[in-house]
């Protein structure tokens, strides 16, 4: 039985002003596939993964999320679209002036009718779960930024969401930490059933999670294929960032 699509992207540019960032884009994701892009650093990553969150417009073409097109919705639509969605940014987008739980509380408080004991017991959980058990009262500025980023990740996953957008998850952190939360990331989406949609410069992470690898540079997006596809990726430049080599197309900025 053929996987429905949970989001499509139908020759999509995105420009901002007179500058082209991605141009052409076709994209196919499957539910339940976790999608990785790499790239290097202002190759449009994190732009195109708010485009396929609905956050930007793309410039032309259109973006289908579980086959509605978030431009056309009516606001209703689109809240009853966001509670499917979640979202990690890379500035983990935390409320300073609330506790680490209270932050985690919040969007179940936004979107759900349930007791502040319910509330409590599931916040609570989720921090658990991503080791920040002990922290419950901290504010984001007295976390560190691997904390940071987990409390992020429990935030982001407090509605259950069926699509999970994650930028950069893993940036800031030690291998082991990296290790942590990949791992905490297949886990939650074994358990919601969910789709990944995942960027990031850690080719380590990027071949544990991922079933399928894209690669963002020079405006354009290369589907490299699987983790073991993307190792015999007749591409120089996928190999160059793969290998994390000098030498080759691809020169640092």
């Amino acid at each position: 039985m053929e996987s429905k699509t949970a989001i499509k992207a139908n020759n999509i540019t995105i420009a901002f002003g007179d500058k082209i960032v991605l141009k052409d884009i076709n994209l196919d994701i499957k539910e339940q596939e976790t999608i990785v892009f790499i790239g290097p650093s202002g190759s449009g990553k994190t732009v195109l993964l708010k485009a396929l969150a609905g956050i930007y417009p793309p410039t032309t073409g259109e973006i289908l999320i579980q086959g509605e097109n978030w431009q056309e919705l009516e606001s209703d639509e689109k809240h009853d679209l966001a509670r499917k969605l979640g979202m990690l940014f890379q500035q983990g987008a935390l409320f300073d002036t609330l506790s680490t739980l209270e932050n985690v509380e919040f969007p179940i408080r936004e979107h759900y009718e349930l007791s502040e004991d319910e509330i409590h017991k599931h916040a609570k959980e989720l921090l658990d779960k991503v080791n920040l058990s002990d922290s419950y009262d901290k504010k984001p500025s007295e976390l560190s930024g691997g904390m940071q980023r987990r409390l992020g990740i429990a935030r982001a996953l407090a509605l259950n969401p069926e699509i999970m957008f994650y930028d950069d998850p893993v940036a800031g952190q030690d291998p082991i930490q990296s290790d942590q939360v990949s791992s905490l990331m297949m886990e939650f989406k074994a358990k919601n059933k969910s789709t990944l949609i995942v960027t990031t410069s850690n080719m380590k992470v990027a071949f544990k999670i991922a079933d399928r690898i894209f690669m963002l540079i020079d405006q354009q997006m290369i589907e490299a294929g699987s983790p073991e596809e993307i190792k015999k990726h007749p591409d120089p430049r996928v190999q160059q960032f793969i290998s994390g080599s000098l030498s080759g197309p691809i020169k640092s900025v």
